[in-house]
């Protein structure tokens, strides 16, 4: 309590703002990157402080993070963002089993694997979109092996899965990577 900032651990820090989030009894926690720069060890430890927390207050847990595996561990529900837009929503389960948006498949695929074969990580080429000119047609288009004049000129709107109507997807050729894996 009395020290500094700098005289502590970063995974100390990180748990002293869980705890002042808290003070408030939130309804909802929004945690943004709150594992960021962290060991795998103290990242472990502070997840299952969140887990315990939100388990023992019922506080729902909204949980912004780049690291696609800490997603799937610790999510319910996961949302992939790509250009300010949902790409793709779904119970994680579901997205990372058989992802309906090719953002989502492209990232998975280029996520390194202990399992995998040694080798270059798989890239999504291209540049993100300017953000600061107005979108028009799906903002990944440019990027995306599917992208179809369609998608040039007209965004998708999220569409359920067949038969998983919370599993939706902004893609105009969603059901073209439907039922596939992102890691095959």
């Amino acid at each position: 309590m009395r020290k500094y900032p700098g005289q502590v651990s970063g995974g100390m820090l990180q748990r002293v703002m869980i705890a002042a989030s808290l003070m408030g009894d939130p309804a909802l926690l929004l945690a943004d990157e709150p594992t960021t720069a962290l060991d795998v060890t103290t990242q472990a430890e502070v997840v299952a402080l969140l887990a315990e927390l939100r388990e023992r207050f019922g506080t729902g847990l909204l949980f912004v993070t780049h690291d696609l595996d800490l997603a799937a561990a610790i999510s319910d529900r996961v949302y992939v963002m790509y250009a300010g837009r949902i790409a793709e929503s779904g119970p994680a389960e579901a997205l990372f089993a058989r992802p309906r948006h090719p953002y989502t498949s492209a990232l998975l695929a280029s996520t390194p694997r202990l399992e995998a074969p040694r080798g270059r990580l798989t890239a999504i080429h291209g540049q993100p979109p300017d953000l600061r000119r107005e979108l028009t047609g799906c903002p990944f288009a440019v990027r995306c092996p599917l992208a179809t004049e369609i998608c040039d000129l007209s965004a998708s709107d999220p569409s359920p899965a067949a038969g998983q109507p919370l599993h939706r997807a902004a893609c105009h050729h969603g059901d073209l990577l439907e039922g596939t894996r992102a890691d095959a």
